[in-house]
C-alpha cells in the first residue's frame, strides 16, 4: 500500500494511506504563507537573525497537522484501515524507520521565485546562493580558483581549471551586476531563467540551500543520518553526487554552467533548425516550443495542418527555421515498449522521406523514459508533434504536454554538445563514492562503483536518454521504501508517486506484506513549510541502530 504525505489547496496536511494506484504526494510546493503559520513561526522564534550556522534558539514547534482535499489526487482514495480520519490530529505518531532515498530533480524543475522563501528567512540559504553567485560570477569573468583550501587539492586541478577558462570564451556577459543571479531567479525573466547555462546551476543552488537550511538551522543532516540511496534526475546527478562528496559543490555549479553554455551553443547554431540561408528569429526563445505554440498536446492531428507549412526543398530539407519542442506523453498502461518502438518508426519514417508533407530533416527520438506511465520526446516541433500525435492515433499514449525545457536534450542534436563537454568532464576531480550513501545513474539505473564510472555516465549524459523507470527500479529492488524529493517543483514527487502505486497494482501478491515498513512513502520538500514539517517528521523516526 503506498503511504504518502499529501497537501491539499489551503492546508498542510497528515500521514495518511492512499489506495494502490492512485498516486498520493506530501506536496510541499506551497509559495506562500498564510497568517497563522506567519503567526506561529513568530511565536516560535523560527525565521528571527540567528547565527548562519546554528540552529534556531527555541524548540521547533509540534505542528498540528490536518487531512485536506488535494487537487492531485482523487480524495475519495486516501482513507484506509490504520489511517486517522479527515480533521483528526496526527502529532504524536511514531514514523518507522526505512530505507530512503533522496530524488533531486533537473532541468525542467525551474520557476522564478523558487527558494526565495528559504533565502529570506534563513542564513544557511543565504550562505549557499551567496557562495553560488560568487563562483558563478568568477566563471563568467574567466576567474580560476584561488582558494587555499584543501578540499581543492587534486591531481587534475589544474586541467580542469584550464578547460573551465575556455567555457568563459562562451558567455556573452563577462562582468555580470552583483545580485545578478539572486535578481534572475527570485525576481527574473521564466524564460531567460529556462536557458541551460541558467537552470542547471540555479537549480542546483536550489537544492543545496534546502540540504543546507536543514543542516543548519533545524538540527537535521538529511543525508548522514537518514539518506542510503541517491538519484538525481538529468542534470540532478550533479547535486546527488555533491549531497554524496563525490564532487565538490565550486565545481559541480561551474560544471553545469559550462555544460549549459554548450548546450545552448550546440542549438544555436545547428544546421537543421537553422538551416543556409534561413533567417533567424529575433529572439532563441521563439524556438522553444513550450514558450509559443500550443502543439504536442495531441489536440488535432499535425497532418492536418501541414499545407501551411513551408514546402520541403528537392533535397527533402527547409530554408525556415525550425522550433524545438520536448513533450511529456502519458503512456497507455503496458503499452511503453510499444510507445517507444512507435517513435523509433516515426524518425525513421521521417528520415526516408515516408511521410507525406515533413521533410526529411525533421527530427523526434525519446529523451526520457520516465516511467511505465510516462516517457519524453524531444525534437524539432513538427517532429515531436507528429509523434505525439501518432501515439495517441494508435491508441499508445493518451495525451502529452510541453515542458518548459530549451531544446531537445538527451538526444542526438546536442552530440557536439556532448563532445565538447566530455572534456571537462574528463579533467573534473571527482572522488570515490561514500560507502555510506550509494549513487544511482539516471541512464540506465546501475550503482555507481568508482570515480571511473562517475565520468563515464557523467560524459555520456548530455546526449543521452534518462531512463529514469531503471533507476526507481533499481531503488525498489534495494529495498527503499521512503522517498524524499528535495528541491524545485513537484513534477518529481507526483510522477514518482505514481509509478511507485503502479509498482503495487502490477507486483501483485509479491508486495503483500502489510507491514508499515513495505509500505511505500514519497515526500516533497521545496519550501520553508516542507522544511518545518520534515524536520518535524523526522524528529519521529527512531535513530540507527
Amino acid at each position: 500500500m503506498t503511504e504518502s504525505l499529501v497537501s491539499g489547496s489551503a492546508n498542510p496536511v497528515k500521514f495518511v494511506r492512499a489506495h494502490a494506484g492512485k498516486g498520493a504526494v506530501l506536496n510541499y510546493g506551497r509559495r506562500t504563507r498564510s497568517g497563522a503559520n506567519k503567526a506561529l513561526r513568530a511565536a516560535t522564534g523560527l525565521g528571527q537573525a540567528h547565527d548562519e550556522h546554528s540552529a534556531p534558539k527555541k524548540p521547533l514547534p509540534e505542528l498540528r497537522t490536518f487531512s485536506q482535499p488535494s487537487s492531485s489526487v482523487n480524495s475519495l482514495s486516501w482513507l484506509k484501515s490504520g489511517g486517522a480520519q479527515q480533521g483528526t490530529s496526527d502529532t504524536g505518531r511514531p514514523m518507522p524507520r526505512k530505507r530512503t532515498a533522496l530524488i533531486l530533480p533537473g532541468q525542467g524543475s525551474q520557476y522564478v521565485t523558487m527558494s526565495r522563501d528559504l533565502y529570506d528567512l534563513f542564513p544557511a540559504a543565504r550562505h549557499v546562493w551567496h557562495e553560488a553567485e560568487e563562483t558563478l560570477t568568477a566563471f563568467m569573468q574567466g576567474q580560476p580558483l584561488t582558494k587555499d583550501d584543501m578540499a581543492l587539492a587534486s591531481p587534475l586541478r589544474s586541467a580542469f581549471e584550464e578547460k573551465l577558462l575556455q567555457g568563459a570564451t562562451l558567455e556573452t556577459t563577462h562582468a555580470p551586476k552583483p545580485g545578478w543571479l539572486l535578481d534572475l531567479v527570485f525576481a527574473g525573466d521564466q524564460l531567460e531563467l529556462t536557458r541551460s547555462e541558467n537552470a542547471q546551476p540555479a537549480i542546483l543552488a536550489c537544492t543545496l540551500a534546502l540540504l543546507a537550511v536543514l543542516r543548519h538551522e533545524f538540527g537535521v543532516d538529511l543525508v548522514k543520518e537518514h539518506i542510503h540511496w541517491s538519484a538525481g534526475h538529468g542534470s540532478g546527478a550533479y547535486a546527488a553526487l555533491v549531497a554524496s562528496g563525490s564532487l565538490l559543490q565550486v565545481d559541480a555549479l561551474r560544471a553545469l554552467r559550462y555544460r549549459g553554455l554548450e548546450a545552448m551553443k550546440c542549438l544555436e547554431n545547428h544546421p537543421v533548425l537553422f538551416p543556409e540561408g534561413s533567417k533567424r528569429p529575433a529572439s532563441i526563445y521563439e524556438t522553444w516550443g513550450f514558450a509559443n505554440a500550443g502543439s504536442g498536446k495531441g489536440s488535432d492531428l499535425i497532418v492536418e495542418t501541414l499545407p501551411s507549412e513551408p514546402s520541403p526543398d528537392e533535397d527533402g530539407s527547409t530554408r525556415k527555421w525550425k522550433g524545438t519542442q520536448v513533450s511529456a506523453v502519458v503512456v497507455r498502461p503496458g503499452r511503453l515498449q510499444d510507445a517507444l518502438r512507435e517513435v523509433d518508426t516515426v524518425q525513421h519514417e521521417i528520415h526516408n522521406g515516408l511521410v507525406p508533407g515533413i521533410a526529411r530533416d525533421e527530427f523526434v527520438a525519446v529523451a526520457n523514459v520516465n516511467s511505465q506511465l510516462q516517457m519524453v520526446v524531444a525534437g524539432t516541433r513538427v517532429g515531436v508533434s507528429y509523434a505525439c500525435d501518432r501515439l495517441r492515433f494508435k491508441l499508445l499514449g493518451a495525451r502529452a504536454a510541453n515542458l518548459p525545457v530549451s531544446g531537445p536534450y538527451h538526444t542526438s542534436m546536442v552530440k557536439s554538445a556532448t563532445d565538447a563537454f566530455r572534456g571537462v568532464v574528463d579533467v573534473m576531480p571527482i572522488h570515490d563514492p561514500s560507502p555510506d550513501l550509494a549513487v544511482v545513474s539516471s541512464l540506465d539505473g546501475h550503482v555507481y562503483q568508482d570515480s571511473v564510472d562517475i565520468r563515464t555516465d557523467l560524459g555520456n549524459a548530455l546526449d543521452a536518454p534518462v531512463h529514469w523507470v531503471q533507476s526507481i527500479s533499481t531503488l525498489v529492488e534495494q529495498g527503499v521504501r521512503r522517498f524524499v524529493c528535495l528541491g524545485p517543483g513537484r513534477a518529481c514527487a507526483h510522477q514518482l508517486s505514481k509509478e511507485l502505486a503502479y509498482y503495487e497494482k502490477s507486483l501483485g501478491s509479491a508486495m503483500n506484506d502489510k507491514s508499515s515498513n513495505s509500505e511505500f512513502e514519497v515526500w516533497s520538500v521545496s519550501t520553508t513549510q516542507g522544511m518545518e514539517q520534515l524536520a518535524s517528521a523526522l524528529r519521529r523516526v527512531p535513530p540507527a541502530p
